[in-house]
């Protein structure tokens, strides 16, 4: 298997793993907005405040869903492109935010966007790039999309510390396929796209519902037990780090995100891409 930078490149099934993301999307359309984490404001608007958006930019939220961020970010922006791989989640977006003025959704691949090169003066992707196949691609694509000097802000769940790493992978491979990002890995990826001025900035969202998030995920009660069994059986340390506490037949537990933000030089020789 190739691997760059411990992350999945290419080579590694990735037809197979689009279709797996296609078919689990298609499936998680209907709940997904009614995520307590995916509605949180407080979380909505660090991010749009990350962005530091200027009125007259055009934007595109990549892996859009629902289109939270992508309104959020409208309403700083003169327009605003969300696309999404799954055609159920961009018909759930337009149903929610198509009567506002300068914000429009389109079905689209992270990894193939259908747009020009350097359209865009702002990317955002929230929750997305752990499901894409090969991110180096996708993070190129945004690259390619953004204007010189254009800006790419990309939120991420992350594992608390190098100690909860396995457990958490362990919980994850129980729902769905994707990358575990540390945030060295994040880094390292908006270095490799040619990204400058890169800052990081850490988020936590306090006291999450293990319910809430087991039940808007499409997933088999044999899943949601396990996952649950690992949360609540797991050692001290876990428990410790992610706050996790049981009341009232739930879970509840802080999580742990990373916002990062890097600039598309400039001031760039004309072939762009490096």
């Amino acid at each position: 298997m190739a691997r760059r930078d411990g992350l999945l490149s290419r080579n590694d099934g990735h037809a197979e793993w689009l279709r797996l993301q296609e078919a689990v999307w298609r499936e998680r359309s209907a709940d997904y907005g009614r995520l307590d984490w995916v509605r949180k404001q407080d979380f909505i608007d660090r991010m749009v405040d990350f962005c530091e958006p200027e009125a007259d930019w055009m934007a595109l939220d990549v892996g859009t869903g629902p289109g939270i961020i992508a309104a959020a970010v409208r309403a700083f922006t003169r327009r605003v492109v969300g696309v999404d791989l799954a055609p159920e989640m961009t018909e759930a977006a337009k149903a929610r935010h198509g009567d506002v003025p300068g914000l429009s959704f389109a079905v689209g691949n992270i990894e193939d966007l259908e747009f020009a090169d350097n359209t865009f003066d702002l990317v955002t992707a929230r929750m997305v790039f752990h499901h894409v196949a090969d991110v180096f691609r996708g993070a190129g694509e945004v690259w390619r999309a953004l204007k010189p000097g254009g800006r790419f802000v990309l939120c991420e769940g992350v594992p608390p510390d190098h100690l909860t790493r396995a457990r958490y992978e362990e919980i994850f491979a129980l729902k769905e396929k994707r990358h575990t990002f540390s945030e060295a890995d994040l880094i390292n990826l908006f270095d490799h796209a040619g990204f400058e001025d890169i800052l990081v900035k850490p988020f936590f969202m306090r006291q999450v519902s293990l319910n809430n998030w087991l039940a808007n995920g499409a997933l088999e009660q044999e899943a949601i037990d396990e996952i649950t069994r690992l949360h609540v059986q797991a050692d001290d340390h876990f428990k410790r780090v992610y706050r996790l506490n049981q009341r009232d037949g739930d879970v509840f537990m802080d999580w742990k995100f990373i916002f990062v933000r890097g600039t598309k030089p400039a001031n760039l020789r004309p072939e762009g891409v490096r």
